[in-house]
């Protein structure tokens, strides 16, 4: 109750945060506090705009694909598999298996050899493509251009927030380190 009771002040004020902070670093520093604050904001705004862009990207992507391929629940099936795709490594695996599931038990009369094992090959196939656009494009080209850093940081970023936490650190990794990145480039 607490933090949800302060969240919606800092929210609703949202100059309150960035004054107590200002106000808890010493005068010397109050300048680049707030410069820090400004650029982290803007940074972050940028990162989870970009997800939002990946997510939209993904769903639309397996949601038309499988529609083509006549895989019933296909918005259902690339809304998830989007959503859960932002887990590094653990997620795509997961969106993958409900998509299978997904369309498994909703063609549960039809004969497995002819017509499911076929429908569970194109899902899987589906998927790969969705993994290869999204790790070769989508996550190089939005997430360096959100955080403005290079494609390669990024990847080392999030294999020690791998190291560090797992697959929460792999989740936490690219905000940290933004900023993180904006504190040391400030003082």
């Amino acid at each position: 109750f607490s933090v949800i009771f302060i969240a919606f002040f800092f929210l609703k004020e949202k100059d309150l945060f960035t004054k107590a902070v200002i106000a808890a670093a010493p005068n010397q520093f109050e300048e680049q506090v707030s410069n820090i604050i400004n650029d982290s904001s803007r940074l972050l705004t940028r990162y989870f705009a970009g997800i939002a862009i990946q997510v939209s990207i993904i769903t639309t992507f397996v949601t038309v694909v499988l529609s083509i391929l006549g895989v019933q629940y296909a918005l259902l099936i690339g809304f998830f598999a989007a959503l859960v795709n932002l887990i590094p490594y653990l997620g795509p695996l997961i969106g993958g298996a409900f998509g299978v599931f997904i369309a498994v038990s909703s063609n549960l009369e039809v004969d497995f050899y002819t017509e499911m094992l076929p429908l569970i090959i194109k899902i899987v196939i589906v998927f790969g493509a969705v993994q290869l656009l999204d790790n070769f494009i989508l996550q190089p080209y939005i997430f360096s251009n959100s955080v403005m850093a290079h494609p390669l940081e990024i990847f080392i970023v999030v294999l020690m927030g791998s190291q560090v936490g797992g697959i929460l650190g792999m989740v936490l990794a690219i905000p940290t380190y933004t900023i993180l990145r904006v504190i040391a480039r400030s003082f």
